[in-house]
């Protein structure tokens, strides 16, 4: 055997153990998650506080439909000058209704302010 069929015969053994333990590594990892398939890491109380906070995101939701709504009713409703004149000012009144709600975000308590960021997404 000549000096380079043996580093060949060397380099396949050895990149045949390294693709031998990676699927090892593989199957083991797969193993861990199916045994592990039933532990559940949200607590009991984690679980009431998210669905506290997704109740009154969808109650907040809700509320600012009804609103839209109402002012969708009313603008259709109005003539098409007064609906012009109005689109000016319609914009301030949403812009204070924005500040706020993010004043009342600012006072809760910081306990499900990570709840509420990760319902709104920020």
């Amino acid at each position: 055997m000549s000096f380079e069929e043996m580093v060949v015969a060397l380099a396949g053994a050895v990149g045949g153990i390294m693709l031998v333990g990676f699927i090892f590594a593989k199957v083991v990892g797969l193993i861990k998650i199916w045994i592990n398939r039933n532990n559940t890491a949200i607590t009991e109380d984690d679980f009431d506080r998210l669905a506290q906070a997704f109740m009154k995101y969808r109650q907040d939701s809700k509320r600012r439909i009804q609103n839209l709504e109402a002012i969708i009713t009313d603008e259709l409703g109005r003539s098409p000058d007064l609906l012009s004149s109005r689109g000016g000012q319609q914009g301030v009144s949403n812009e204070t209704i924005e500040i706020e709600e993010d004043e009342q975000r600012k006072t809760t308590n910081d306990d499900d302010g990570s709840l509420r960021n990760m319902l709104h997404g920020q």
